[in-house]
């Protein structure tokens, strides 16, 4: 009896399982990959040039969590949720509460922007609500209209010049160059931005009034189950060293991230 081709055929299944197995694990760590929309660079949030910033590594350790990568796709604010209704992308950042549909599933509040409206120093504004925008040239960010509430929309509705861009860079230069009186944004990217144009010797005074309240943000997905895998993910991190760690490293308000 010939028993030396079943020993080759033996050593052969020995030889070539682990490789089976080793294939099979890589096509499905290739499929745990996820495409994120998100808005254009609005540092310290977002920094599209080199995909960092405390938003997105804030998502990055969630979905990390998770079993996830992920790939950002940067595009205008205002078409990040247009991009996950067409099923461009697996998510979407930064979406405000009332964009939940049948179809998007929005996860807890993982970051909350503090708005605020900002003016020069020089020009002494007294400006303690939403309704004191109707008499000033105002810059804002996409979708502001929606997000800031009535008392804002109705006032800009009067403002003699009302802008609304992409570009949070090209607003602040608006705001410093007397291209607009009063500037409506984030308090954490205007600092970033304000001292990225203009050196410390040069800088502007200018006076934060705080007539809005907090803004939640969620992220949408299409996908239920990654909504709920992500709310625990989320809630773990938060939890850990390396959530305290991120917060420093950009210099995010504390009072900018309680969430509800």
């Amino acid at each position: 009896m010939n028993t030396a081709r079943p020993l080759i055929r033996l050593v052969l299944w020995a030889v070539m399982l682990p490789s089976l197995f080793l294939v099979k694990t890589l096509a499905n760590d290739s499929n745990k990959h996820l495409s994120i929309a998100v808005g254009w660079s609005k540092p310290p949030y977002v920094i599209a040039l080199n995909d960092t910033g405390y938003e997105i590594e804030l998502a990055r350790n969630v979905f990390k969590r998770m079993g996830y990568s992920i790939t950002p796709v940067y595009v205008p604010y205002g078409r990040t949720l247009s991009m996950l209704k067409n099923t461009k992308v697996d998510a979407a950042l930064t979406l405000s509460g009332n964009t939940a549909t049948q179809s998007i599933h929005l996860t807890h509040s993982y970051i909350q922007y503090q708005n605020v409206a900002v003016s020069l120093q020089s020009s002494n504004f007294k400006i303690n609500r939403p309704n004191d925008l109707a008499q000033h040239s105002v810059a804002s960010f996409q979708t502001a209209t929606q997000i800031l509430g009535k008392a804002y929309a109705d006032a800009i509705k009067k403002a003699p010049l009302y802008v609304e861009l992409p570009d949070q860079r090209r607003q602040v230069g608006m705001l410093l160059n007397g291209s607009i009186s009063v500037l409506v944004m984030d308090v954490n990217i205007f600092n970033h931005l304000h001292s990225a144009l203009e050196s410390i010797e040069d800088r502007q005074s200018v006076n934060i009034h705080n007539i809005f309240p907090p803004t939640h943000y969620h992220v949408g997905f299409l996908n239920v189950e990654l909504k709920e895998q992500f709310n625990q993910a989320l809630s773990d991190f938060q939890a850990s060293q390396a959530y305290d760690t991120l917060v420093k490293k950009y210099h995010i308000f504390q009072e900018a991230l309680s969430t509800h």
